[in-house]
């Protein structure tokens, strides 16, 4: 029973799994505004993440940054260049950041998103600038929509993939593994009689 076991999650490990490895990108706030403030098109996907970190060192200065797609935004609190720490390395201010972290969500978060970076000075506005990002869709090599938004599939849909093949020999593998173990259970009782 315990050979079954292993072999069982042996075939989990060896199933093949498609996805993209989630990214973080970074946006350097400074007294220019964000660098870079519009993020290259096709570097993230649904899923992704994007750091706003405040580098102004402007004195007094705040940063808050408005991510906004459709009507829809999210808003950062107020950033600051640094924290205040005591003796051990704690924040003095558990409310003080110096980065917002924003996730795009994993489904239906495809398309373009505006940045507004707002830049306060001793709590007046001081400086708007903007940036903008393209977030693609995260397919996974299934099926993939044309322009005209009809389904097709693609040539790698319609052939077996590498991972499709070690996942079907990886199955073939636990029967023939069963199988010499349920042979062996059999010959040692023999031997025992």
């Amino acid at each position: 029973m315990r050979i079954l076991a292993i072999a069982l999650c042996l075939v989990m490990l060896a199933s093949p799994v498609v996805g993209h490895e989630l990214q973080i990108y970074t946006v350097i706030v400074n007294s220019e505004g964000g660098q870079p403030a519009d993020i290259p098109n096709g570097t993230l996907k649904e899923g992704d993440s994007v750091w706003f970190w405040m580098k102004d060192t402007t004195e007094n200065a705040t940063l808050v940054i408005e991510v906004e797609k459709d009507g829809a935004t999210a808003r950062s609190g107020d950033l600051v260049f640094e924290c205040e720490l005591d003796e051990n390395g704690s924040k003095v201010n558990e409310d003080c950041n110096t980065r917002y972290d924003f996730v795009f969500n994993p489904q239906n978060s495809a398309g373009v998103w505006n940045f507004t970076f707002l830049t306060y000075v001793n709590d007046t506005l001081v400086k708007t600038s903007y940036g903008s990002v393209d977030i693609q869709p995260d397919l996974h090599d299934e099926m993939h929509n044309n322009e005209t938004g009809i389904v097709e599939e693609t040539k790698s849909d319609t052939k077996l993939s590498t991972k499709s093949i070690a996942g079907i020999i990886a199955v073939i593998s636990l029967f023939g593994i069963m199988f010499v173990a349920s042979q062996m259970g059999e010959s040692t009782k023999f031997e025992e009689e």
